[in-house]
């Protein structure tokens, strides 16, 4: 019998109510899915929206919380948007909702690479021209440049923080190792924590580890090294690549890229140059977390297994460079939630995310540089860097427009 039918022959019958924490559970869910298939440009860019929707709009956190939670995943290896979404929703509704949250964040992503994967199998997607990518990537690189003025305009403007913002640019534009990004924000801690003069209150932390997730961590590191290296099973040595690339890249796609390009074109042979740079292309054209190329390389790394062997490689793909990230959050947040709380690391906080937000401006600083700065590129950049700073101008319509400007006006 229709729900209404009853209602209506059945004065007593409430409807199903829902908490306050429910509603605002599935509202974090629902902004998730769209910065999911909206967040083009990379972690910097990524941060701009959750800047504008989870704390200007919904304000599930403050401007200072999402500084202290951006500088804890800046500090730990793996994608940091997944990861900052992934603690959120640890923070706002437990392991469930963080792993709910992380499905809705990857599965576009993931599933439009799998989806290029596919169609060049059967298609020829090579054939496909390109001319709608023209300008994604200064329209990328103006996200990111966004992200990093806001960023900036958050943290503290005392003469010390400034200095460790600008340590925390120039240091991650010198030193292009992805071992810095610990490096610096160390520094920042020590020096934020030596010249404080707050005085907290002492805090005694209630510290458990959940020491089962982290053997599985470990464990998962360490069998499927040992299983790939006995059988030379391909797929499970894909899982291990990929396993491995989670588990140890510190600075985001940006630094996982060309990692995976020396692996699986240059030392293994899995595919040709052109194949594994047009999956670069095609990824920039594609929202979401950056690491999802790891989809999209071990999809085509199967080639020679059939179509049902690409699916696969996507899957292992997917499920080895995400995994390692959030078994970490899974184990480390909760201990992280309760340490920012003792003196010791209050006291460093604001010299982690000073650090943090010039590793932002970096970012923007260098995908800069790798940009053909010819006039409708710079154009493009620019206005599209007004439209993110002083509009309210969605992020699809720019996404949008951009897109149609490329298929009208090809570089």
């Amino acid at each position: 019998m229709p729900l209404y039918f009853k209602f209506a022959h059945n004065p007593e019958m409430t409807l199903p109510s829902y908490s306050v924490s429910q509603i605002k559970r599935f509202i974090y869910l629902k902004e998730i899915f769209f910065i999911s298939i909206t967040g083009f440009g990379g972690p910097g860019a990524h941060l701009n929206a959750i800047i504008k929707h989870l704390v200007n709009k919904r304000q599930y956190l403050s401007k200072a919380e999402l500084l202290e939670l951006h500088s804890f995943c800046q500090m730990l290896p793996g994608p940091t948007s997944t990861q900052m979404i992934t603690s959120l929703g640890y923070q706002l509704g437990g392991p469930l909702l963080a792993f709910t949250a992380l499905l809705i964040w990857i599965l576009p992503a993931t599933l439009l690479m799998t989806g290029f994967v596919v169609a060049w199998h059967f298609i020829g997607v090579k054939q496909i021209p390109m001319d709608f990518l023209s300008y994604i990537h200064p329209m990328a690189v103006a996200f990111i440049a966004g992200a990093a003025i806001k960023v900036f305009l958050m943290i503290q403007k005392k003469t010390l923080y400034v200095i460790l913002y600008g340590m925390g640019t120039v240091g991650a534009i010198v030193f292009r190792s992805p071992w810095i990004f610990p490096v610096l924000l160390g520094i920042g801690a020590i020096v934020s924590h030596r010249a404080s003069q707050g005085d907290f209150p002492a805090y005694r932390a209630k510290i458990r580890p959940n020491w089962r997730i982290f053997i599985l961590f470990i464990s998962i590191l360490i069998i499927s090294a040992v299983v790939g290296n006995i059988t030379q099973s391909k797929p499970v040595l894909l899982f291990e690549n990929s396993y491995q690339y989670g588990s140890i890249v510190f600075g985001g796609g940006n630094v996982l890229i060309p990692m995976m390009y020396k692996q699986y074109v240059t030392f293994k042979g899995y595919m040709g140059a052109d194949d594994f740079l047009l999956g670069v292309g095609l990824q920039q054209a594609v929202p979401g977390p950056v690491f999802s190329i790891a989809t999209y390389a071990n999809g085509q790394a199967m080639a020679d297994w059939g179509v049902m062997g690409q699916l696969l490689g996507c899957l292992l793909g997917t499920v080895g460079i995400f995994l390692p990230g959030i078994l970490m959050i899974f184990f480390l947040f909760p201990i992280w939630d309760e340490m920012k709380k003792m003196p010791l690391v209050r006291k460093a906080i604001d010299g982690i995310t000073a650090v943090s937000a010039g590793l932002v401006l970096a970012a923007a600083a260098l995908l800069f540089q790798d940009l053909d700065l010819g006039m409708v590129n710079f154009l493009v950049f620019f206005i599209t860097l007004l439209l993110v700073m002083f509009t309210k101008i969605p992020s699809p319509i720019i996404v949008a427009a951009t897109v149609v400007f490329g298929l009208i006006y090809p570089a």
